[in-house]
């Protein structure tokens, strides 16, 4: 089933399985998402990178595995998927739960494919602001989606909740991604905001898709600024700095494979990334009363 004329990270689905997260147009290429033939066995070698997240309440483990340009990714849980970016195919072992196998097929698995295609990935949301993209970038836990909540509160379009697609060539862009957010339970009111529904609700994270009539087209949106997310006692500010100041920042949001190869290419990219757009640094208080005056201060140096 190829699911229309709608895309995330530039990417058409074909997938025996509804995808609901999908914006209308945008798609260059085609990704195939199947279950696996047989459950795959588990790796045996070394990981290429291993991480922690929370899953119904408990640390769980996730590590990527890979030779020769195919990867594995396997969870404590006991979820394998299998990944082959240079045929742009994903197979997953967890197709029962759609509801976990679409929103995690956002994140490894798809950003291995686009960076295949020579794209960047930055641990980032965006919003789009007068035809353009303020991408909004941290660490896990450091405020993005709230803020970028925070900015759909006000009518503006988010275009990625978690992780951003930059394409550098000819000009900066940035590929929308998935129509949904995941939000933290303690900025939940109990209530889906205006222009989204609720999808579920799980301990860690509230997850909403956003109404068709509030995520636009997949297509390229040129990139206005990147905004370095940074916690404040007292005050908004919000600070541009010099290129080759910004890319120890930059380095630290991205994902790279660990070979010299992928390092370098990275570096090169994030290096040419900072000399075409504005990198700034915003210091704001971590709390809901800081919204607000946060949105202002954003809208008033990166709007026009």
């Amino acid at each position: 089933m190829l699911n229309g004329n709608s895309s995330a990270y530039g990417f058409r689905i074909r997938s025996p399985y509804p995808v609901r997260f999908l914006r209308a147009g945008g798609g260059e290429d085609q990704l195939d998402v199947a279950p696996a033939l047989e459950r795959p066995p588990a790796p045996s070698g070394p990981s290429l990178c291993e991480w922690t997240y929370r899953a119904a309440g408990e640390a769980a483990h996730a590590g990527l595995y890979g030779t020769d340009g195919v990867f594995d990714l396997w969870t404590s849980e006991g979820d394998a998927w299998q990944i082959d970016p240079s045929r742009r195919t994903v197979r997953i072992s967890c197709t029962e739960d759609e509801l976990f196998w679409e929103p995690c097929l956002w994140g490894i698995p798809a950003l291995l494919c686009f960076m295949q295609r020579g794209d960047l990935p930055l641990h980032a949301a965006a919003i789009e602001v007068n035809g353009n993209a303020i991408v909004l970038a941290a660490p896990g836990r450091s405020g993005k989606t709230t803020l970028a909540l925070a900015f759909h509160r006000h009518g503006y379009r988010v275009l990625t909740e978690d992780l951003a697609c930059c394409r550098l060539t000819p000009t900066p862009v940035l590929l929308p991604g998935p129509a949904f957010l995941r939000v933290r339970p303690d900025v939940h009111d109990g209530h889906a905001p205006g222009g989204t529904h609720l999808i579920c609700a799980q301990p860690e994270r509230i997850y909403l898709g956003l109404n068709d009539d509030r995520r636009g087209t997949g297509d390229p949106v040129p990139i206005r600024a990147i905004i370095l997310l940074r916690t404040s006692g007292s005050g908004v500010r919000l600070d541009r700095i010099p290129p080759r100041s910004a890319l120890p920042d930059l380095w630290a949001i991205s994902f790279r494979l660990p070979t010299q190869v992928a390092l370098a290419q990275c570096l090169n990219q994030l290096s040419g990334l900072a000399s075409k757009v504005p990198v700034l640094t915003l210091h704001r208080p971590l709390q809901k009363a800081a919204l607000e005056a946060t949105v202002a201060r954003i809208l008033s140096v990166c709007g026009s």
